[in-house]
This record gives structure tokens, C-alpha cells and sequence, in this order.
């Protein structure tokens, strides 16, 4: 699993303050900047998942991919985001769509 983003390493990186940081997002995006990471790794994983090869990939793959940990948080999540389960997210699109190789 990749490393999960904390507020402190925002921080860090872009050098204000973590209250700054708070009212930046909250007054740009309407959001916190952790649920907008969280949002970005739902939707990252939306992605992946749409263009997987669901005999060679599995839901449980992608969520550790995108750093998610708690399986059944991460589907409640997605479906909420996204209007559909991950895994209808995985067998349900054209295979078109998919990437070749990808697992």
C-alpha cells in the first residue's frame, strides 16, 4: 500500500500553516483538504477501475493501490462519490475501454 498523505506533510510542502491550509480548500473546493485527497483517491480509482481487465484485477487490488485500506469504507465511499459500486465499476463498462495488461 502507498504511503497515505497527512495534513502535516501538506503543510510541510507548500510551507503555510495547517489552519491555512483548512481555510484555502474550505474556501476553494467547500471541503477539507483530507476529504479532497480522499476524493481525488476515489476518483483515481474510479479511473483505474473502468479501465482494468476484471479477470486479471480485483476491486481489493485497486483500493490498496489507491491507499485504502478498510474495504467496505472505501466501496460505501465510492458508491457515495460515485453513484455505483467498485465493482460494477470494474465489470460493467465495455472492454474497449480497458487497458491491455493492465492488473
Amino acid at each position: 500500500m502507498k504511503e497515505r498523505i497527512q495534513l502535516g506533510q501538506l503543510s510541510e510542502a507548500s510551507g503555510v500553516s495547517k489552519r491555512t491550509i483548512g481555510y484555502l480548500f474550505l474556501h476553494t473546493y467547500g471541503i477539507t483538504p483530507m476529504a479532497f485527497v480522499k476524493r481525488e483517491r476515489l476518483r483515481k480509482a474510479s479511473r483505474l477501475l473502468h479501465h482494468a481487465d476484471p479477470t486479471t484485477t480485483t476491486v481489493a487490488s485497486i483500493a490498496r493501490e489507491c491507499s485504502f485500506a478498510h474495504m467496505g469504507q472505501f466501496s460505501l465511499d465510492y458508491k457515495r462519490l460515485l453513484g455505483e459500486s467498485p465493482s460494477d465499476s470494474l465489470h460493467l463498462h465495455p472492454q474497449a475501454d480497458r487497458i491491455p495488461g493492465r492488473q
